[in-house]
């Protein structure tokens, strides 16, 4: 397999898993995504696309040294 395929693998069921498990700092109670920002209970610091981002950075690298 290519880099790219398996990054794009990583990268879907990574996102997927933290879909279901729905964690307090990206989701609300009600199964809502919570919005960015600071200062009050019901926002985050932690918005799904930074995660989403940082996640598809994380998938990428995985697969460059799984396909060593």
């Amino acid at each position: 397999m290519d880099r790219l395929t398996i990054a794009i693998l990583l990268f879907l069921a990574s996102f997927g898993l933290i879909h279901w498990i729905k964690p307090v700092l990206i989701y609300q109670p009600d199964g809502t995504l919570r919005p960015f920002g600071i200062g009050y209970r019901k926002k985050s610091v932690t918005p799904l696309w930074l995660v989403v981002f940082l996640l598809a950075i994380f998938s990428y690298t995985a697969s460059i040294y799984i396909n060593l």
